[in-house]
């Protein structure tokens, strides 16, 4: 009831997509089909799975992932993003690190930082919830995927309760994990070189800023 007469702002986002028809969720949805009968999946959907398969069969969806209601408007700006140190990250982690329960510990190193700002533009106090997706670079041999995802999360962080007008300052810190893909092949966490592509917004499809990080060839 505060939510409905206004006396709290909401700030939730969906952890789903929403779609306009059932048909537009494909086999993923499939009434008809029972583990009673089918215990087993061989999970050919791979990574295209709500948003990500929203995505890249370019349906328009009734609420996006990551969508979310306010009383109040926000703006983005103040976009950057810069690998953390001097020296550009290997291929691969460390061979000579003992691999630890959880995986390489250099998984989760911080590889990159990408910040922004928001600010509150309407009128009255409420918090807002920024979302950081990054596009990781198609494979460019025949044993890599050729359409990696367009976009996948991987980041979010709740800003405020901002008062109107006042301004606050997002943080976002990428660790190899975040930017590296399963090689089949290596059977390890690979970074793909190429040019890794940045999105921050209000959800999946409500994008505010976008801006680049290149791994060159080593």
């Amino acid at each position: 009831m505060s939510i409905l007469y206004g006396d709290v702002n909401p700030s939730g986002r969906l952890p789903y997509t929403i779609a306009k028809t059932e048909d537009d969720y494909g086999a993923l949805l499939n009434s008809s089909v029972s583990f009673d009968h089918f215990p087993e999946d061989n999970f050919t959907e791979g990574l295209y799975i709500d948003y990500r398969a929203f995505d890249k069969n370019k349906i328009d969806p009734l609420f996006e992932f990551g969508f979310g209601l306010s009383y109040t408007s926000f703006g983005y700006g103040k976009f950057s993003a810069r690998w953390e140190g001097e020296v550009i990250p290997s291929e691969f982690p460390d061979p000579e690190v003992e691999i630890i329960q959880g995986g390489h510990p250099e998984l989760w190193d911080v590889l990159a930082v990408v910040r922004c700002a928001v600010r509150n533009t309407g009128e009255v106090a409420g918090a807002e919830v920024a979302q950081l997706y990054v596009g990781i670079p198609s494979g460019r041999s025949d044993d890599e995927e050729s359409d990696a995802p367009v976009r996948q999360l991987r980041g979010f962080k709740r800003v405020g309760p901002l008062a109107a007008g006042e301004e606050g300052q997002v943080e976002f810190r990428l660790t190899r994990r975040d930017l590296s893909i399963w090689d089949v092949v290596a059977q390890q966490w690979r970074l793909r070189r190429g040019e890794y592509k940045l999105w921050v917004g209000a959800s999946s499809r409500d994008l505010r800023l976008n801006g680049t990080l290149v791994l060159p060839d080593w």
